[in-house]
């Protein structure tokens, strides 16, 4: 897991975005929930995302089949999102802030600035 010091530290109002090293091949950061908040529904149509709860607990719906699910991850708990292109929202219906590290394929750069944007 790569260390949230380095990490570029953006504020959107959901909580804070940390952005680590992103290439073509692989980005990698964090994001950081407040309680009762969540992201927009989105997905990552270039590669598959693998999720880590780090700190609290979060909600994820995906809609990988025909009526979609809810997954819960606790700290310690992975989550790989896969095939590519899955629609998805990060939420946080808990009491506790939430800290999620994620590792993507490809290059996130893209999508941190709309989110960046979005937030101004």
């Amino acid at each position: 897991m790569y260390d949230i010091k380095q990490c570029q530290k953006i504020k959107i109002p959901e909580g804070y975005m940390y952005q680590g090293p992103s290439t073509k091949e692989q980005s990698v950061g964090y994001v950081g929930l407040n309680p009762f908040s969540s992201l927009a529904i989105h997905n990552r149509p270039t590669g598959i995302e693998k999720l880590t709860q780090v700190k609290g607990k979060c909600s994820i719906a995906i809609w990988d089949i025909e009526r979609g699910r809810v997954v819960t991850l606790e700290e310690g708990t992975t989550l790989v999102l896969k095939p590519r292109g899955v629609w998805h929202v990060h939420a946080n219906p808990f009491s506790e802030k939430s800290l999620t590290y994620w590792d993507f394929e490809g290059n996130i750069r893209s999508i941190i600035e709309k989110i960046r944007k979005g937030s101004e």
